[in-house]
């Protein structure tokens, strides 16, 4: 009898607002949503790196004022300390959820502590922005979405090619119907995992970081806890190449380029997942380097089912190739009856032009930005295009792929929304933590 793991199903919008899916989401907390002339008051939780340049974007808006700054490591953080010197500064981002004043928070953190930040701000009555991929686990980013529904704060993930002018045109020419019907889109992504070691011989960490609040949930282990090869010691960046830490590559990015045909085709729960994958370095990491993982997606209103592909590590479409795709190293094929479209980030063109193709007149409005579009949503108490319910299925999907490839063989949803016939699944949906941290 195989074991059957729960997926919940979470409250959709109700009335949706044109092609750009926005709809009205009223707070629960009438506190914190500030009148609409009034500046909001934002934590940043994670300074440096990705970090240092939401809080750029955030700074840019000029509708908000940044009075709390999170880091566990103070000399990365010194300089924005500097910047922003009426700021409160923590160590601990569950100290930080105290703070009277603090209305919403971006979180900037490893994969790790995605879920833990976010779940302990939403608890608090606090808006959220929150990296790719949302968190670390499928079981987190399930609770997620159930916290954001049920407090009713205003969410986004941090996709921001999602605000992109080129998305939305092709978003268009999909929805326009030119492709015909689509059963079939390949994903790819050239990104390159980084091969590293497990350290054998323990330092302490150096000045300024506490290694005990970075490692927060994951398992206990000294520091430091992978070297990477021809990089300095450092846990900063190359966490995402392992599994304590990160999901790889497909974690990294998929969230980025699956959600064009996510948005484009109104994807959200495939029925099926399976991967396979390789590991061609030579490091201790596990995490392949090159992937594929298939996902099958029902039938949706007037539209057949689709089979998308997802390959990284690689230059196209095929785990064997050593160039690229039509100058595509990245991109999303869409093949319909009648045409086929390439897309990445900033272009797109047609592979097979459907017939007396007409372009369709713009219908999806520009983008006031990513994170100006959180934040006026604050304001005025509706939501974003990349709100936790939409933003955590295409979160889901992707590290179901992973789930796929760690547990081996297929991932199958039934009618009722369970995932049934793996037995090995359910220890990736989800993960242990350390002593003292909990959900």
């Amino acid at each position: 009898m195989s074991r059957r793991i729960h997926r919940r199903r979470f409250l959709q919008a109700s009335a949706a607002l044109g092609a750009t899916g926005f709809f009205v989401h009223p707070l629960s907390a009438a506190e914190q949503q500030p009148r609409a002339h009034e500046r909001i008051r934002v934590g940043i939780i994670g300074v440096a790196g990705k970090g240092g340049s939401n809080l750029n974007e955030i700074e840019r808006t000029k509708l908000a004022d940044v009075v709390a700054l999170c880091d566990v490591d103070a000399t990365r953080a010194a300089p924005v300390r500097q910047r922003f010197p009426n700021a409160r500064f923590y160590e601990d981002y569950r100290q930080m959820m105290d703070q009277k004043d603090l209305q919403a928070v971006v979180i900037s953190t490893p994969d790790h502590h995605h879920a833990f930040a976010a779940l302990a701000a939403m608890r608090a009555r606090k808006h959220v922005y929150c990296e790719k991929p949302l968190a670390h686990s499928v079981q987190e980013v399930r609770l997620m979405m159930d916290v954001a529904a049920k407090e009713r704060v205003v969410t986004q993930m941090g996709t921001q090619i999602h605000a992109g002018d080129n998305y939305r045109r092709v978003v268009e020419i999909v929805r326009s119907g030119a492709l015909g019907a689509i059963g079939r889109v390949k994903v790819w992504c050239n990104t390159q995992l980084r091969p590293g070691f497990r350290v054998k011989e323990r330092q302490a960490p150096p000045k300024g970081l506490n290694y005990d609040l970075w490692l927060g949930p994951a398992p206990d282990q000294g520091y430091p806890p992978f070297r990477t090869t021809g990089e300095p010691l450092s846990v900063h960046f190359h966490w995402r190449w392992w599994w304590d830490f990160g999901g790889g590559v497909l974690a990294d990015m998929a969230c980025h380029y699956m959600d064009l045909p996510h948005w484009a085709l109104d994807l959200r729960h495939p029925l099926t997942v399976s991967a396979t994958g390789r590991i061609t370095y030579k490091g201790d990491n596990s995490i392949p380097d090159r992937m594929q993982v298939d996902y099958e997606y029902p039938a949706r209103r007037n539209a057949p089912p689709v089979h998308l592909t997802w390959y990284h590590g690689v230059n196209g479409p095929d785990l064997d190739g050593k160039t690229t795709h039509d100058g595509y190293a990245s991109g999303v094929l869409f093949e319909g009856a009648n045409g086929s479209l390439l897309a990445n980030y900033n272009n797109h063109r047609f592979l097979r032009e459907p017939a007396g193709f007409v372009r369709p007149q713009p219908s999806i409005p520009a983008s006031i930005g990513h994170h100006r579009e959180w934040l006026e949503a604050i304001r005025t108490g509706g939501t974003t295009t990349c709100n936790f319910d939409y933003s955590g299925a295409l979160a889901e999907t992707v590290l179901l792929g992973n789930v796929a490839y760690r547990a081996g063989g297929k991932l199958t949803s039934n009618a009722n929304g369970r995932i049934e016939g793996n037995a090995n699944a359910e220890r990736f949906l989800r993960r242990e933590y350390r002593k003292g941290w909990v959900l």
